[in-house]
């Protein structure tokens, strides 16, 4: 008979049992905290408002998990705060000391930048939950 290990509070986050047993009379609930977000803390999500994004793969609607890191490494994509709002680029190169970043957004321009302090970085994108169906539209189903 299948069974599943015991969990315990060693590590700060809990392995994903890879079957579950159906006569099994434990249940263990998944936690996407505990999978996706190393930092609470320094952790916030942002719900994307902007569809212009579509080339990195992320849509209008999905959620953005960013942790505030100040160690943005090449092909990161981060955040930033401008005018009141969050731009999203990824850093995609140095040269020289020249810091090249490009825009996620084809509204917004490319950056080259010294030092990071010429930003105000809000974080790095961890992960993107994306919306496999639109949960907003009505059903529509053939007559």
């Amino acid at each position: 008979m299948a069974h599943l290990r015991q969990l315990t509070r060693e590590r700060s986050y809990q392995p994903i049992p890879l079957y579950r047993d159906v006569d099994s009379e434990r249940s263990v609930k998944l936690d996407l905290n505990s999978l996706y977000i190393r930092r609470p803390t320094d952790t916030f999500f942002i719900h994307v408002k902007n569809p212009n994004l579509i080339a990195w793969g992320i849509e209008l609607n999905d959620l953005l998990i960013v942790e505030n890191n100040q160690c943005i490494e090449v092909h990161d994509l981060f955040v930033i705060e401008k005018a009141g709002e969050y731009k999203f680029y990824q850093f995609f190169n140095e040269i020289e000391g020249e810091k090249i970043l490009f825009s996620l957004d084809v509204r917004e321009p490319n950056l080259r930048i010294r030092e990071w302090n010429e930003l105000q970085v809000a974080g790095v994108i961890t992960n993107v939950v994306h919306q496999m169906r639109n949960r907003t539209t009505a059903k529509r189903y053939a007559a």
